[in-house]
Formats: structure tokens, sequence, C-alpha cells
């Protein structure tokens, strides 16, 4: 392609030269549970028996009292050791890196995963979560347990400017929301900041999924490598 400059033709474009750069990626991890079929249907059992006595009613779903992690239950408790060593591999897949390197933390420095809240989630027809992101938490991390459809969530750009000015074409790749489409047995990893909501869940049966809000843990103490190390 050649442009024009006043009456003096440019240049062409070396388009060898051209790079087109896709930035600022987000990483978000689907992986699927090994031996969902062997728990799933004990823990929807033991989710809606629990919702019987200790529930959180809400206008858009109802969610569990408590942590997960306190109710002394062996495949919650093997669920949850899991979803704990996906995240950490997630961390150092997307770092390149061990996790006490990804954290800043010196080799002698034991630094795990750890959830600091769990819960679970019960959607019926009509309901839906409005976009939001969990405070406090490094990574947020979603398992579904079942659902008679689509175990959907939606991501939202987190570019906060993405929608000041749009004249009709938009550069947000698909757009300023990505809709993911799951099934049970399915875990979701993302950044604890990145806003994402459930859309109108439409079928009979209930939707059942569980979440912990993941951070990072340090011990004995904290012992930050020096600045550049």
């Amino acid at each position: 392609m050649t442009t024009t400059a006043g009456n003096k033709l440019e240049t062409p474009v070396n388009s060898s030269s051209a790079r087109l750069l896709s930035l600022f990626a987000t990483p978000v991890a689907k992986i699927p549970c090994p031996f969902a079929e062997e728990i799933n249907g004990n823990l929807s059992a033991s989710v809606l028996h629990r919702m019987t006595t200790e529930v959180k009613d809400l206008s858009f779903k109802s969610e569990t009292v408590g942590n997960l992690t306190e109710w002394a239950d062996p495949e919650v408790d093997r669920l949850t050791a899991w979803v704990l060593g996906m995240a950490r591999t997630f961390v150092e897949t997307v770092r390149r890196e061990p996790l006490h390197l990804a954290v800043g933390a010196n080799s002698s420095t034991d630094v795990q995963v750890a959830a600091l809240r769990s819960w679970a989630s019960v959607y019926r027809s009509g309901n839906n979560h409005a976009a939001h992101f969990h405070p406090n938490t490094a990574i947020s991390a979603i398992y579904y347990v079942a659902s008679a459809g689509s175990c959907d969530l939606e991501l939202t750009d987190p570019r906060t400017n993405v929608d000041v000015f749009d004249p009709g074409i938009t550069f947000a790749n698909e757009g300023q929301i990505v809709r993911v489409g799951c099934r049970p047995g399915d875990l979701l990893l993302l950044p604890g900041w990145m806003k994402h909501s459930v859309p109108p869940y439409d079928d009979t049966d209930v939707r059942i999924s569980i979440a912990w809000n993941l951070a990072y843990t340090f011990s004995p103490d904290v012992a930050l490598r020096p600045a550049g190390g």
C-alpha cells in the first residue's frame, strides 16, 4: 500500500515487517475433574440437605452458610485439595516459575494456595447473578456440581475504558462479554478481580456450583526477595 503526503508519494509499507500484537490477555483455566462422576451425586445431595437448615436465600439464588471446608465432608475435602493443586499449577504455568518465585518470596519460605472462603450456590429457574468480583481474592475457583443445562459463566472485559468511545467498531476481540460454557465436573479458575456473572437459568432442575476464594499463605514468615532478585 502507498500513501501520499501533499504531492509526494511515500515509500510503500513493507508488510513483512508489520506485526499485529494482541495484548493484555487474561488467563482463565477450564479443567475437567478426573473423579467428577465419583463425587458429584453425593455432593449434590449434601448441598441440598444443607440448604434445608443452613441457607442464605438471596433474591437471585440460594447459598450455603459458613465454609464448605468446615463440613468435615470427605468428598468436599477431596475436591478442595484437588482445586488447590490445580490453582497452584495454574499460577506456575502462567508465570512459568515456581509459586514462591511468582509471589516474590525466598526459597526458604513455604508458599501455599489456601481457601479463605468456600460456599455452594443453588440456582433455580429464573435465577441469575449480576456481574461482580471477589475482593481480597487472588484466584476465584468455581466448580460445577449439577445442572440440567449448560453451566454458563459470563466474563466481563477487564479493560475499564473499552466502552468509553465506540463509533460502531470495537477492538475488544469477541466483545465486552465472553460467555464460557461449562458442564458438571468442570472447574474454572480466574483472577479474583475479574468481573463475572451468571446468565438467567431457565431449566426446571437446579444448577449447583461450589466456589472458593483462594489466596496465598506464607510460612513461617514472609521473606521477600530483594528488588530485581
